[in-house]
């Protein structure tokens, strides 16, 4: 039976990329695409990992074009019938009756929430009706069904019980993941954090508005305009890569090229005369040359260029979504970066208050060209749509 050192493997998690909070429900005889069709959940992408899932919510979040108010959440594959779904950087979902409702006829769910404030929740469903609910920290009583007391001191580590080897509740996190294994039978193991497959979904809170409003769509724009351009650019995201990338510094500083494969969300390759220099996999796991040989390192060397800043331009504004940088209808410059027609706009200051242009292929929408004062990013010998497995990208 499931006890909170079970669920030890979290620590590393904690302190990561659960940090800014999480929420989770464990869904027992339910698949993952059971659960987003009834949720009405649309754009679905794929993640894989929990390192991988946090930037791909934060994504489609940005660039989703649902209706009224959303959630984004993921959904992974647990045994062979049971879902684990799970919210990152703060959210209820899980833990709202109203939104949960389709997910719990005839069946227990439960779920469970942190957030960054340290607020928490427990939460019971048995048949589609809430019977029990506790705060996760700071010794608070259970609301609802008895059995929830004995269940809780039995996995230990939650907050009504003093059995952690520190104050009640250090281990609030790990008990909650064993409680809702005891109760739905879904345990959680750490493969799933580490290379599990999410579904990544948009979620409408109205179930009624899972549509765009048709007369927004960008298909209906000019398509050099910045609607129609930064649409592209998200679709974009999805395209494996493979091309030369030129850093060309301002008063004649020494620049740098590198070639590189480009694998979404986080699959890279780096390569200079030398050979590959740099490799990083979908778990975020890295790795680097040092003294002619590829290392693990995940810190202690650092890079000429760092493919995110043209890539992913969109994190040179961090306050800001991207479709709303400029106005929707502004219209890009016709230009040609090394054969490729593209579309330029000059953006407005970034997070670091420097102008710059930026010019995306009109085609496809990859950032293809990026100058500020400082410095200039480009691509050449552009590939799209190449096929390389995921051990590419994973060192020795």
């Amino acid at each position: 039976m499931a006890t909170y050192r079970d669920y030890s493997w979290l620590q590393p998690y904690r302190d990561g990329s659960l940090a800014l909070g999480y929420c989770v429900a464990a869904i027992p005889g339910r698949t993952p695409a059971q659960v987003l069709d009834t949720l009405g959940a649309a754009h679905v992408t794929e993640a894989i990992g929990i390192a991988e899932l946090s930037g791909v919510a934060l994504d489609l979040a940005e660039q989703s074009d649902v209706p009224g108010p959303s959630d984004v959440v993921a959904v992974a594959m647990v045994d062979e019938e049971n879902t684990f779904l799970l919210q990152l950087n703060g959210g209820t979902f899980a833990v709202t009756d109203e939104l949960m409702l389709p997910l719990l006829p005839d069946r227990e769910v439960v779920s469970h929430y942190l957030s960054v404030n340290a607020d928490s929740e427990f939460v019971w469903w048995s048949n589609g009706e809430r019977v029990a609910h506790v705060e996760l920290f700071g010794s608070n009583p259970v609301i609802g069904d008895e059995r929830l007391v004995d269940l809780i001191l039995d996995v230990g580590g939650i907050g009504i019980d003093d059995d952690a080897s520190s104050e009640p509740g250090e281990h609030a996190v790990e008990g909650a993941f064993a409680l809702a294994e005891r109760i739905t039978g879904v345990a959680v193991p750490a493969a799933v954090f580490e290379a599990g497959v999410f579904s990544v979904a948009v979620v409408p809170r109205d179930q009624q508005t899972t549509s765009p409003d048709p007369h927004t769509l960008p298909g209906r724009d000019n398509p050099s305009s910045w609607r129609a351009v930064a649409h592209r650019y998200w679709g974009a995201d999805r395209t494996p890569l493979h091309a030369v990338i030129t850093k060309t510094r301002s008063r004649g500083r020494p620049g740098a090229q590198l070639e590189f494969w480009y694998k979404p969300r986080s699959c890279i390759r780096l390569a200079d005369q030398q050979g590959t220099l740099y490799l990083q996999n979908r778990q975020r796991q890295t790795w680097f040359r040092t003294d002619g040989t590829l290392q693990r390192r995940s810190s202690g060397y650092s890079l000429d260029i760092y493919l995110e800043q043209l890539l992913l331009v969109h994190l040179s504004w961090p306050s800001t979504r991207f479709t709303d940088l400029l106005p929707p209808d502004t219209i890009g410059d016709a230009v040609e970066v090394n054969g490729r027609p593209a579309w330029e706009f000059a953006m407005p200051p970034d997070g670091l208050g420097l102008d710059s242009t930026a010019a995306f292929d009109a085609q496809t929408g990859i950032p293809l060209r990026w100058v500020d004062k400082s410095f200039t990013l480009e691509l050449s010998d552009v590939e799209t749509g190449i096929h390389v497995d995921d051990d590419f990208f994973t060192g020795p």
